[in-house]
């Protein structure tokens, strides 16, 4: 008899492909902050691999879904919620419900966030700024429940951020952006059919769902939109379903910036879709197509755009009276600037007669700041817009290409520069439906940073 084999007596592993693995002489890396895992060996899906579909999270989280949903839509703030008084509005209620919401959700503010303190510190000296400008002019009485309007649509910078845990949680709040749209479309449809014509006249413009606020603040909304929208849909790997609902949301937008016959909208939205298409991972060779978008875009639109857009001049003789006046607007501000350089005249005072005879606002968001705010009120606006633009361009060197964490930073640098522009010649910055959506996109490409690497799911 044979004696038995010593290596077929030993025994062999009980995890056989375990083993193989581990033999594998592939090394496995530390990650870095904002880097993707390494790659692994591609295996099956299976239940625990698989994504999962998008749920609509915690009910604790849905009064802040709510109010993001309903914000730019004024006209049923307005026309269809009861103001029960005392501060019972839309605005205060949905605010205080969505903030009770996470703080039982637990949510948490990105930690160690340069625009977090910027803005904490922007309020605080607006609030210091509403009571140096009781002192300089009269009928003030609604000048604190203005202020808190425009804190409240700061702060959703704060809300959404702590309404975000996850990657589903970012991908909620930009579905709660994209579903009041295509309502919004249909009324400015409505509204554009009641008072289109061939030609353009002033009657033409529309305020679309902003009941309370006039065409340039609405395409301002538009514009930033737009343009986050666009660099979701340009810089993210996204299922069919998600280019489908990005490409409505942008097509709704852009009408919306069409028909407010807004030329600071034109011009802005055009620079922010520039710019997202040359940061898009530096493609500064897109420039000879953009310019020859340029020449022929105009050749396609209604003729009452286009005249709207060559009614714009700068020349003395030529100006219209909606230009002359600005440059009037201008001149006020600069001398009563240098009357009151430090801390200026209080929030919201230029339009009272007392500082300003023709009781219109500046138009230019800078100017106003430095006549009601002084050096102090600039030198805070300019570290909290230059904080913005830091985070974003941060994010976009840190965040893998493809994600949506880099997605969102390339919309935030794009939105960025079309809100500088825009507030060239207007203020679209105070009135929360103008910019609620903006620090909604803020709070996520804040949190993104924080949040683990993205999965397989889109």
């Amino acid at each position: 008899m044979r004696p038995p084999d010593p290596a077929a007596a030993k025994p062999g592993p009980r995890f056989p492909l375990a083993a193989r693995v581990l033999r594998s002489p592939v090394a496995l890396q530390p990650a870095r902050r904002g880097d993707q895992p390494a790659h692994a060996p591609t295996m099956p899906a299976t239940a625990a691999t698989a994504p999962r579909r998008l749920t609509l999270g915690s009910p604790k989280l849905w009064p802040l879904y709510l109010f993001v949903f309903l914000l730019p839509l004024q006209n049923l703030q307005t026309g269809h919620m009861p103001n029960l008084g005392g501060g019972l509005n839309f605005l205060n209620v949905m605010f205080m419900l969505a903030l009770a919401g996470c703080l039982l959700a637990r949510g948490r503010l990105a930690p160690h966030e340069p625009v977090n303190a910027w803005v904490f510190v922007y309020a605080a000296y607006m609030v210091v700024s509403l009571f140096i400008g009781y002192q300089y002019v009269s009928g003030t009485e609604a000048h604190m429940n203005t202020l808190k309007d425009h804190l409240l649509g700061v702060f959703v910078v704060y809300l959404v951020q702590m309404g975000v845990s996850d990657w589903a949680g970012v991908r909620r709040i930009v579905i709660a952006t994209v579903l009041p749209l295509p309502y919004i479309l249909k009324v400015v449809w409505a509204q554009h059919n009641s008072v289109s014509s061939w030609g353009y006249d002033d009657d033409m413009r529309i305020s679309g769902t902003f009941s309370l606020l006039g065409a340039n603040e609405f395409a301002a909304f538009c514009t930033t939109t737009a343009v986050s929208l666009f660099a979701l849909l340009l810089a993210t790997r996204l299922s069919k379903a998600w280019k489908l609902a990005l490409v409505a949301g942008v097509g709704c937008m852009v009408l919306g910036v069409l028909y407010a016959y807004s030329r600071t909208a034109y011009v802005s939205l055009i620079l922010g879709l520039v710019t997202v298409i040359l940061a898009w991972r530096g493609r500064w060779k897109m420039m000879l197509p953009l310019l020859l978008a340029v020449a022929v875009v105009p050749g396609l639109l209604p003729y009452s755009v286009v005249e709207r857009f060559e009614s714009t001049t700068v020349e003395a003789e030529e100006r219209d009276e909606s230009t002359d006046m600005r440059f009037v607007y201008w001149g006020i501000a600069i001398e009563t600037f240098g009357r009151h350089p430090v801390v200026g005249t209080g929030f919201h005072t230029f339009h009272h007669s007392e500082i300003n005879p023709y009781n219109k606002d500046t138009h230019n968001l800078y100017l106003r700041t430095l006549s009601e705010g002084g050096i102090i009120g600039g030198v805070i606006l300019l570290g909290l817009l230059l904080s913005l633009l830091h985070a974003g361009l941060r994010s976009m060197a840190r965040a893998p290409t493809g994600s949506w964490h880099y997605a969102l930073a390339l919309g935030l640098v794009g939105t960025w520069t079309a809100l500088i522009c825009s507030n060239l010649f207007g203020d679209r910055f105070t009135y929360y439906p103008v910019v609620a959506y903006f620090w909604a996109y803020v709070a996520l490409v804040l949190k993104a940073r924080h949040l683990p690497p993205e999965g397989t799911a889109r």
